[in-house]
């Protein structure tokens, strides 16, 4: 997970290679992620292709990277919800969409994609209800190896929990991506005993409006999960197999339980 935003890349047994989100900061002009943090990161991994890249919603710090990403790698397929309105960020993405011929897939809860044998994603939210708060339209995934679960929750709040929670959908994972990196209005206490995660991990940069809140990391402490976060940790690397085994490092060794 890179340490501006959310970025979260993972790659298969048989080496496909997924990304979703591509980080972002509010002003490319001056810190471009996607050019600066992203591309040197893939092409360091001699990643020039990926397989598919998910946009969770779009705000910038999410989708962000990715524009710069799109122009100069190669894209099999973007993916993304079926956009209510087609607001700026989106018509910003589809100009190069169009530009470079990128395979686009609209997505809706309840799809899944066979990435290969044993592994799945699957679109567990959002179902009917729509919010203004674009944060609680975000497109939540559940990564499913064998016995391993990891869940993908973009910027969702509290509204968006209490819709997931009354319509019964399993969310329990092995490994929670915090939503909104940490927000105080997200990973409410009910929320969090239905994950019921064995860990944690914040996309997050130093400075970064407050978050993650004190409220969510004492929650976090609560329910013993431990806890990994981009400004403190750096890069985390996560190592899994399909019965569940779960090996992780980080760049540096400062971890919260």
């Amino acid at each position: 997970m890179l340490d501006s935003g959310d970025s979260t890349l993972f790659i298969t047994p048989m080496q496909k290679k997924i990304l979703i989100d591509g980080g972002g900061s509010l002003n490319r002009e001056n810190y471009d992620v996607g050019k600066s943090v992203l591309l040197p990161y893939l092409l360091d991994r001699n990643i020039s292709c990926l397989d598919y890249v998910f946009i969770s919603h779009f705000d910038t710090d999410h989708y962000g990277g990715l524009l710069y990403l799109m122009e100069n790698v190669k894209i099999k397929t973007l993916i993304f919800l079926k956009q209510e309105k087609e607001s700026q960020e989106y018509k910003e993405v589809m100009e190069i969409v169009n530009q470079k011929k990128i395979k686009i897939r609209t997505l809706k809860a309840g799809d899944k994609i066979e990435l290969e044998k044993d592994i799945m994603i699957e679109v567990l939210y959002p179902t009917n209800e729509k919010f203004e708060d674009q944060n609680n339209n975000s497109m939540v995934l559940k990564l499913k190896y064998g016995e391993f679960k990891m869940l993908f929750t973009g910027d969702i709040e509290q509204k968006a929990e209490k819709v997931i929670l009354e319509q019964k959908i399993d969310v329990s994972a092995t490994i929670l991506k915090i939503a909104h990196h940490g927000s105080k209005g997200s990973t409410t206490e009910e929320f969090l005993e239905k994950v019921n995660p064995q860990i944690a991990v914040i996309g997050v940069g130093k400075n970064n409006f407050g978050h993650p809140s004190q409220e969510v990391l004492k929650r976090l402490k609560k329910y013993e999960v431990t806890t990994y976060r981009t400004d403190q940790n750096g890069e985390i690397c996560i190592m899994v197999n399909k019965q569940g085994k779960v090996k992780i490092s980080s760049q540096i060794s400062n971890i919260s339980k």
